[in-house]
C-alpha cells in the first residue's frame, strides 16, 4: 500500500508564528497516514525542542530525499539556500501565507531556474489567492474547536470587555488603534490587549487598558475573558487569513474586524460579526453589542457555527487528500 513521504520545512523559531503553528498542525494531521519529517533550518525555539525534528544542513549533507517537500512560509533564506538547489523531491509544495509577493516570486524564480518540479501553491484564503493572481489550493488551516470553545466567561471586570491578541510586531497593529482603544475606555469599556506592547507607553495613563505579553496566558482562556473581539492590522500588512479571528469566532465571541483581510470571507456583516473601515464605525458596533447582550450572544453563536461548519472534519479530510496525493495523480 502506498504510504507517502512528506518533509515539512520551517524555521520553527517563533512559538506564536502562524507558519510554525501551521507546520505543527500539518505534522499532527498527516503523521497517522504518512511518514512525516520535520526539518528545521537551525536549532528551533526551546518550546519546540521536544519535537522529532531534523536539522537541515545548509551545505547539503543532510537533506530531504524524495517524497513531498513542503516549504511552510515564505522566507528570504529559502532563495539564498544552497540546499534548495540540491533537493529533488517528487513533489514540491509552497505554503504562501503572508503578503510578501516579492519573496514569493524570488522563490518561484529560483525553483524554475534550478529545474525543480513545478510547485503546488497553498494559500490561506481565497482572498489571498486572488491577490497573488496564481492558481493554488486554499487551506484556511486546522483548528482545535475543543481548545477554542465557548464556556462561561471568566470575567476580569464588571465592565464590558473588549480585547485582541496577536504577535507583538508593528505590522499586526493599525496606527489608529491607539485612538480606538482610548475612545473605548472613555466610553467605560475594559480593554485587554495581549501582544500590543508598542502602544503601552502611549496608553500608560489609561487605567481601563490592560497589557499582557504575547503568550502570557493561554489563548483560549484569554478569549473567554472577553465580551467582544476587535482586530485589524497595519495598512501595509494585509492579513492573509487571520487565524486569531477564526479562534475568537470559535469561542463564540462577536468579532468587530477591519474590512481588509482574508477573514472578511467568513463575516456576514451584522449576522456573525461586523466589518469596519474606520475606528468610528468600530466604536459604534461595540456600543451596540454592549447595549444589547442578546444580540451579542446571537452574533457570537453564529460566528462559532460558521467556523465549525466550514473547518470541521470535512475540511481536514480535504486537506489530507491534497497533501497525500501521489505525484502522478496531481492535476
Amino acid at each position: 500500500m502506498y504510504r507517502p513521504t512528506i518533509h515539512l520545512v520551517n524555521p520553527l523559531s517563533n512559538p506564536f508564528g502562524g507558519s510554525e503553528r501551521r507546520t505543527l498542525n500539518y505534522f499532527a494531521l498527516l503523521s497517522p497516514r504518512a511518514d512525516v519529517t520535520l526539518w528545521a533550518l537551525k536549532e528551533p525555539h526551546h518550546e519546540f525542542s521536544h519535537l522529532p525534528f531534523r536539522r537541515l544542513d545548509r551545505a547539503g549533507r543532510n537533506l530531504p530525499e524524495g517524497g513531498t517537500v513542503v516549504l511552510v512560509g515564505i522566507y528570504g533564506v529559502w532563495t539564498g539556500a544552497p540546499w534548495l538547489r540540491r533537493i529533488r523531491p517528487d513533489r514540491l509544495i509552497i505554503v504562501y501565507n503572508t503578503p510578501e509577493f516579492v519573496k514569493l516570486h524570488k522563490l518561484l524564480d529560483l525553483v524554475f531556474r534550478t529545474g525543480l518540479r513545478k510547485p503546488d501553491l497553498v494559500f490561506p484564503s481565497e482572498t489571498h489567492r486572488v491577490s497573488a493572481r496564481l492558481p493554488g489550493f486554499v487551506d484556511w488551516g486546522l483548528y482545535d474547536f475543543e481548545r477554542f470553545r465557548p464556556t462561561q466567561r471568566v470575567r476580569h471586570s464588571a465592565r464590558f470587555t473588549v480585547g485582541r491578541l496577536s504577535r507583538d510586531t508593528r505590522d499586526k497593529h493599525h496606527p489608529q488603534d491607539v485612538r480606538l482603544y482610548r475612545h473605548l475606555a472613555e466610553r467605560g469599556m475594559k480593554i485587554r490587549l495581549m501582544g500590543a506592547s508598542i502602544f503601552r507607553e502611549r496608553l500608560r495613563d489609561c487605567e481601563p487598558i490592560e497589557f499582557l505579553e504575547t503568550g502570557q496566558i493561554e489563548a483560549g482562556d484569554f478569549l473567554r475573558s472577553l465580551d467582544a473581539f476587535v482586530y485589524r492590522t497595519h495598512p501595509t500588512w494585509s492579513e492573509a487569513a487571520g487565524r486569531v479571528v477564526v479562534e475568537a469566532m470559535a469561542c463564540a465571541l462577536p468579532v468587530v474586524v477591519g474590512r481588509a483581510g482574508g477573514y472578511g470571507e467568513l463575516i456576514e456583516h451584522g449576522q456573525n460579526g461586523f466589518l469596519f473601515d474606520t475606528h468610528v464605525e468600530a466604536e459604534k458596533y461595540l456600543d451596540t453589542l454592549r447595549a444589547d447582550p442578546a444580540l451579542a450572544r446571537g452574533i457570537g453563536a453564529a460566528a462559532r457555527s460558521t467556523v465549525v461548519d466550514r473547518f470541521g472534519h470535512e475540511h481536514m479530510e480535504r486537506v489530507c487528500r491534497f497533501f497525500l496525493q501521489p505525484p502522478d495523480q496531481q492535476h
